[in-house]
């Protein structure tokens, strides 16, 4: 009986950490912005990745606005439109449409 108990347990385990490795983790990307807008209640951007083989290209990004540094975060993309620099953002994967940006650098 505590032979089965622990390979249960033992599957069980190996079933979870086996799950978990396709967990989201956000990171910083350098990226070119390609827009950067409003829609009155968010803010967005559309970037590409700066690799050479980058992992988005064109994705439209929600500016996160919860944390009270949207504004400062849209001024900092709109100057980086503005000059063509690049801007390092942190999301999380998958980088699709309307992901949300938790932070957002200028860069040169």
């Amino acid at each position: 009986m505590k032979k089965r108990v622990m390979a249960v347990v033992m599957l069980t385990v190996m079933g979870l950490v086996a799950l978990s490795a396709g967990i989201a983790q956000a990171d910083w990307q350098t990226c070119t912005v390609s827009q950067v807008g409003s829609t009155g209640s968010n803010y967005w951007i559309t970037a590409t990745e700066t690799s050479t083989t980058p992992l988005f290209s064109n994705v439209t990004f929600i500016i996160d606005e919860s944390n009270g540094r949207g504004k400062e975060m849209f001024a900092t993309a709109l100057t980086a439109f503005a000059n063509s620099s690049n801007v390092q953002i942190w999301v999380a994967s998958p980088y699709t449409n309307y992901t949300t940006v938790w932070g957002l650098l200028g860069v040169k």
